[in-house]
């Protein structure tokens, strides 16, 4: 199995984060994921290397706390290349990021406008009219069934086009389908279940205008 394909920068900040944090919740926070995405990103490092990277432990008046192991200690003073994938099980690769272009807006707020009048308002400085392509990571967007209060600047409405899953508890991909564009978001099962998603449903959608980065393509050849 070919390392690359297994670990990302994310997995590496999000080990160093629960060394600090000693919890799930705080080291997700300080890494801008939902702690789901980060349960399953340490599951799926226990499956690439063999057993866990972190264990759940009991801390003063009740109060629990997540901590490395061994294992994950020493993948974060030594990185990953000390840890030898012998004992590793095959991992879902995790899902495609929205590759999305469109034209970018300064005003009245910077926004990038795609076809069919989809509108995501981002943090990045473009030309006025400019061209851009942007990356949105599936894993940053939040699934709702119902509007609430957030800072997220995207707030989208769709409809859960599909749905696929993989071999375990920790890896479904939604297509949702956004004013004419389809955008992949990547969730666990239990919140699945939990919100009742099928192909036909409603939902709403969102997205924070930092997660939206500005990429160059290269040149066709």
């Amino acid at each position: 199995m070919k390392r690359s394909s297994v670990v990302t920068s994310t997995d590496v900040a999000l080990l160093r984060a629960l060394a600090r944090e000693r919890s799930l919740v705080g080291a997700s926070r300080r890494l801008g994921i939902t702690r789901d995405r980060a349960v399953y990103r340490v599951a799926r490092l226990a499956r690439a290397f063999g057993g866990p990277v972190v264990e759940s432990a009991r801390g003063g008046a009740g109060h629990g706390e997540t901590v490395l192991t061994p294992l994950g200690d020493r993948i974060v003073r030594g990185g990953f290349g000390s840890v030898e994938l012998l004992d590793s099980r095959p991992v879902t690769p995790l899902a495609l990021p929205n590759l999305l272009r469109g034209t970018y807006h300064r005003a009245p707020s910077p926004e990038v406008r795609l076809a069919r009048g989809l509108r995501l308002r981002v943090a990045f400085p473009a030309d006025d009219h400019a061209p851009v392509t942007v990356l949105l990571d599936p894993e940053a967007i939040v699934v709702a069934r119902e509007r609430f209060a957030s800072s997220a600047r995207n707030v989208l409405s769709g409809r859960v086009e599909s749905l696929r899953r993989g071999p375990g508890e920790l890896d479904v991909t939604l297509a949702v389908r956004c004013s004419g564009t389809l955008l992949r978001v990547a969730m666990t099962e239990e919140p699945v279940r939990e919100l009742r998603l099928r192909p036909g449903v409603p939902v709403t959608l969102y997205v924070k205008a930092t997660a939206l980065r500005r990429v160059e393509e290269a040149p066709a050849r």
